[in-house]
């Protein structure tokens, strides 16, 4: 008799916490699916400044990359030692700017400025998406 007073109450048990619905508790915006911290995110409006940040980032540690972007972009068979000589400076001028826009962005990431967390420079032409791809699943 005791076998199955155990074996009830652990059935009980089983079915009432196995129940996602027990412990479920409606979400305070009224949106399924969301958790604290999209909710953080949008009350503090941190989505933009975190994109600056990873923006500056990606500005300070690639800024280098404009070197080689601006030889292939001015070089002409033409002019091969001025195109050259162009390109390298372009490069270098255009790599410290990058650079040092990717300190200021990383530096002051949590503040709105410029206005909105609007990018100072254009993507990279490395980073940007051509979009030729098709997704995998459709």
């Amino acid at each position: 008799m005791r076998l199955v007073g155990i074996s009830i109450l652990g059935l009980i048990l089983i079915l009432g916490f196995g129940s996602p619905s027990v412990f479920a508790q409606p979400s305070p915006s009224g949106r399924e699916g969301s958790d604290r911290v999209d909710e953080l995110m949008t009350s503090y409006n941190l989505h933009p400044a975190l994109q600056k940040l990873g923006r500056g980032v990606s500005n300070f540690l690639g800024g280098w990359l404009e070197f080689p972007l601006n030889l292939q972009q001015r070089y002409t068979e033409a002019d091969t030692g001025g195109s050259l000589f162009t390109g390298a400076a372009y490069g270098v001028v255009k790599g410290v700017v990058r650079t040092g826009v990717g300190l200021y962005e990383v530096v002051t990431f949590f503040l709105p400025y410029p206005e909105q967390y609007a990018p100072i420079l254009p993507t990279l032409e490395y980073f940007r998406t051509q979009g030729k791809r098709q997704p995998l699943l459709q």
